[in-house]
Order: structure tokens, then C-alpha cells, then sequence
């Protein structure tokens, strides 16, 4: 081996790609007879961020009435938080899960 560091370069990764890699080290001598044996494994997680969101209104806006207001994003890991802000003139943030009635 030309050098002591002996890297694994992943591109493109997938979501598939996440798991449990092993690097593994063996020292002969000159004559081929094992010196020593070392390994490390490590734990690769390849993340999913979430899609914008697709938000809506459920129900008629009117005195009285209820509606819901309904966000949604495609796969994401970990799993995204949802948090609802309304905005000036009196804000407010809501946290999911959360249920109101106006």
C-alpha cells in the first residue's frame, strides 16, 4: 500500500446507502504470515430532508365555523416537526399536534 490512510469516497448517496461499514486491516510479514488483524466499523445514516410543504384549508372560513388548516411534507428522516405561526398583527406559534377552535 502506497499509504496508511485507505478511505471509501461515496458519491450520490441514496437512502439505500445508509448502514454499517467495516474497515478491516491485516499486516503480513514477507513471508505472507498474518501479523496482526485490526477492524472498526462505523454507522452511516444518510438523511432525507423534508419536501416543501403542501399546506390547505379545510372548511368554510366563516364566523362560528371551524376549520382546519392542514400541512403536509413528503418522507423525511428523521421525521420532520410541523409548527404553525400566525403571523402580524397578533402572532402566535402552534405547535403540531395541536387542535383549535375559533
Amino acid at each position: 500500500m502506497p499509504s496508511r490512510n485507505v478511505s471509501l469516497r461515496l458519491e450520490g448517496l441514496q437512502e439505500k446507502d445508509s448502514g454499517s461499514y467495516r474497515c478491516s486491516v491485516n499486516v503480513k510479514d514477507s513471508q505472507g504470515k498474518s501479523r496482526g488483524h485490526s477492524s472498526k466499523t462505523l454507522e452511516l445514516k444518510v438523511l432525507v430532508p423534508p419536501a416543501p410543504p403542501s399546506c390547505r384549508l379545510l372548511g368554510v372560513p366563516h364566523v362560528g365555523n371551524n376549520v382546519t388548516l392542514s400541512c403536509q411534507s413528503p418522507r423525511s428522516k428523521p421525521a420532520a416537526e410541523y409548527q404553525w405561526e400566525r403571523l402580524p398583527p397578533s402572532p402566535k406559534i402552534y405547535f403540531a399536534p395541536a387542535l383549535f377552535f375559533f
